[in-house]
């Protein structure tokens, strides 16, 4: 799965060069092309494909003759960065939409300083990566972990485990993916805040501004991470913030690992302040294989694969086939990256 990165939504307005003159030339991927051509077609007969053939390397002519891309979910990750090295070599290039919902990364901000309108796929992988956050919960309320072990050694060894709806939830970052995290624990009964820079009055649970980070790490039993990658949350929870944290709290990240500095997490989870781990994001991906999260028995490490199932992925081709019928007719584009 692609790393998860953010966006505000913001509409935006196709200038007259984004295929309202001439035919637009789409660049995608063969597999997108063989199982949603005909729609494009059907939207606008007059599209031009530019087709990323396995890992074959895009004729100087078709560079030319690209206007508008879609970074489709089948790129990921063997054929991402042939197909971003197309977009970043293609100079008439007006418009890429990606499958990821965050464009935190370097080559976003590049594309977007040189005029290329980016949209995102906010949203479409929220779902998904909210039952991730359930999963980790749970596994950790049963210390799947310490079962996974002892079925691995043949030990029968019952005990009591820790009830969710006893528990406090606290989020940071509700957006598409935190409220939806939220409207889970509610079923499951559980106490939630959540934090976010701007509070609007209508989230779906109790909510509190970023200055409060300190007041909810001392309040929650647990604490899920589903921001966006931004200068504000970089590093946000260092040895401060888990010193801040209830002893014996869970810390989960599905938002980047950058907001995490590891080392300090490593600390609080083998010292024991920290009770346990759910981890779909790291500092350095892959993993490494000497890192030491791999080993901790109180942690769940999955590879960046929260939001990857059939149904997100469906999701995010949907909205670029929708972004290409709003083009097609003149109106706005949805999901637009925020400067």
């Amino acid at each position: 799965m692609t790393p998860t990165w953010q966006s505000a939504g913001h509409a935006f307005i196709a200038p007259a060069n984004v295929g309202a003159v001439t035919a637009p030339v789409l660049f995608c991927t063969d597999t997108f092309w063989d199982d949603r051509g005909d729609e494009i077609v059907a939207i606008d007969p007059t599209v031009e494909v530019v087709r990323l053939v396995g890992h074959e390397h895009i004729t100087p002519s078709d560079l030319e003759r690209i206007t508008i891309a879609y970074f489709s979910p089948d790129t990921w990750p063997e054929r991402a960065a042939n197909f971003m090295g197309t977009c970043v070599r293609a100079p008439n290039l007006t418009w890429l939409q990606t499958f990821s919902a965050g464009v935190d990364s370097p080559i976003f901000t590049s594309l977007r300083e040189r005029g290329v309108v980016v949209t995102n796929s906010a949203g479409a992988s929220a779902p998904s990566i909210a039952r991730t956050v359930l999963l980790y919960l749970l596994a950790l309320s049963r210390d799947l972990p310490r079962l996974g072990r002892e079925q691995a050694n043949r030990r029968w060894e019952p005990r009591s485990f820790v009830d969710l709806s006893s528990l406090r939830l606290g989020i940071v970052g509700l957006g598409a993916i935190g409220t939806e995290v939220a409207r889970l624990a509610a079923a499951f009964e559980m106490e939630t805040i959540g934090l976010r820079r701007s509070v609007q009055g209508d989230e779906i649970c109790e909510t509190w501004s970023n200055d409060r980070l300190g007041d909810l790490l001392g309040w929650a039993d647990a604490i899920a991470v589903t921001a966006p990658l931004t200068d504000d949350t970089r590093r946000m929870f260092d040895s401060d913030a888990f010193a801040q944290m209830r002893p014996g709290s869970w810390f989960i990240n599905v938002g980047r690992g950058e907001i995490v500095d590891e080392p300090a997490l490593i600390e609080s989870l083998v010292d024991g302040h920290l009770g346990g781990a759910g981890l779909d994001v790291f500092a350095v991906e892959p993993l490494p294989p000497d890192n030491p999260l791999w080993v901790l028995p109180n942690v769940i490490i999955t590879p960046h694969s929260s939001g990857t199932t059939d149904l997100s992925h469906r999701r995010q081709v949907d909205m670029f086939v929708n972004n290409f019928r709003l083009l097609t007719a003149d109106q706005p584009l949805e999901n637009v990256a925020a400067d």
